[in-house]
């Protein structure tokens, strides 16, 4: 049988938080990658982000290094979507992103009340989809939106046709979640797939946040289901490695580090593309 096209790889900034964007385009592009998603907004109080102000001279450097190596930004993050959030602020974030061509940001649901995490989606998703984005609600196992039934029902009762769910490989299995699951959910409500590995047992709950900042594995080289992962995703979906690895392969260069992951992923999706008997 013969294989199909391997799908295109893009590249998560988490791992890679020291590279300012400019710098992590061209890291991407070395390794492989064809896309990066970009950490403009910190993703917990206090830490790293790299905004991107549109016409500054960071942006004009971004945009000149994805030109010159043909890497898209196709997704910006993160929003946590809690009570004190007030969307419109969030609009020069959006701004400035599809000033660097971005079509997709990331949203965490952080507020105990999934009523409250809907209305501030809706709200974002209203003001993205001016801008031609689409918002990717990220479940994990450490914040208030924890699983993906959980996710799925936010975006159902959000009610906008540019939210979607991100399903992070990692997060997927240590929430409870299942290939068989993500196979029963509606395909038009799941939007980007993040990709890593992991070994098959969590660490004890309070180290899950820990793990998946700083101790993931490359794709292909854990014991997670990737490959029926894979299968069980709609037609076209999006892929991204995010990855921050742990130990001695944490030390190593950036562009090590981008390399090893392209890899391991390429490696991956040209097995899944194999006939299925074969991953």
């Amino acid at each position: 049988m013969t294989a199909r096209p391997r799908p295109p790889l893009g590249l998560a900034a988490l791992g890679f938080l020291e590279l300012d964007p400019p710098s992590f385009v061209s890291v991407a592009a070395a390794a492989g990658f064809s896309s990066v998603t970009l950490r403009t907004r910190a993703a917990t109080p206090g830490g790293v982000e790299h905004p991107v102000p549109a016409g500054g001279p960071l942006a004009r450097d971004t945009l000149a290094r994805l030109r010159d190596t043909g890497v898209a930004a196709t997704q910006i993050e993160l929003i946590a979507l809690t009570r004190d959030l007030d969307p419109g602020r969030c609009r020069p974030m959006l701004e400035d992103g599809a000033a660097l061509g971005a079509t997709r940001v990331v949203a965490t649901g952080d507020d105990p009340d999934d009523a409250v995490v809907a209305d501030r989606l809706a709200a974002l998703c209203e003001l993205a989809a001016g801008l031609g984005m689409v918002v990717d609600l990220e479940f994990m196992p450490f914040r208030c939106v924890a699983t993906l039934p959980q996710a799925l029902a936010v975006v159902r009762r959000a009610a906008q046709p540019h939210a979607r769910v991100m399903v992070d490989a990692l997060h997927l299995f240590r929430s409870g979640g299942s290939v068989a699951a993500l196979r029963a959910a509606d395909p038009h409500a799941l939007g980007v797939c993040q990709l890593c590995d992991a070994p098959l047992a969590a660490p004890p709950a309070h180290l899950l946040a820990t793990e998946a900042r700083e101790r993931r594995l490359a794709p292909g080289l854990g014991e997670l289901p990737l490959a029926e992962l894979l299968r069980a995703l709609p037609a076209g979906t999006r892929l991204a490695v995010e990855a921050p690895l742990a130990g001695d392969q944490a030390r190593s260069s950036a562009a090590v580090r981008a390399r090893r992951l392209f890899e391991a992923g390429a490696a991956l999706l040209d097995r899944v593309a194999r006939a299925p008997g074969e991953a």
